[in-house]
């Protein structure tokens, strides 16, 4: 399969969670490509159209699509949001998305963020199939990690 992983990523904590989904992915035979993409300005902005992303990674020639971002004051970063609404249809029933939050919980902000998430890709005709949250300062962040990409790799094996 071809295996799009679409990231917005500051700080490099969702980078590098796409990375390890691309690693299962790749190791299991598929074409994976990982695309980043990061606000152009530093600083925070909670509106979407003040956001300028230095790309807009395309989604049409993929068979499966997993999309990740990060949460940004208990909701979804602005960034991923202003992507969303640029990009076409997806038409897509293999999507799948994760979210890093630096709280340890989900339900600080993680929940909110995923559902927003969720509801931006089903807006564009993606069929979300799979989530994750990853706590990037929860004791058991690694094994989050691992469980993720192992989920979400064990969607695409034959």
């Amino acid at each position: 399969m071809k295996i799009g992983i679409i990231v917005h990523s500051q700080t490099g904590h969702t980078l590098l969670v796409g990375e390890r989904i691309r690693e299962k992915l790749q190791a299991d035979g598929h074409e994976v490509q990982l695309r980043r993409m990061q606000n152009l300005e530093e600083g925070e902005t909670k509106k979407p159209a003040a956001v300028q992303l230095d790309s807009l990674p395309e989604t049409a020639r993929f068979d499966a699509l997993i999309f990740g971002a990060w949460v940004q004051a208990f909701t979804l970063c602005p960034g991923f949001t202003k992507y969303v609404e640029q990009i076409p249809d997806l038409g897509s029933e293999n999507v799948s998305c994760f979210l890093t939050q630096q709280f340890r919980y989900k339900w600080m902000g993680g929940n909110r963020a995923m559902a927003k998430m969720k509801t931006l890709l089903e807006a564009k005709g993606a069929v979300v199939n799979s989530t994750a949250i990853i706590n990037w300062s929860h004791k058991k962040r690694e094994q989050q990690i691992e469980e993720l990409a192992e989920h979400f790799t064990s969607q695409y094996k034959a």
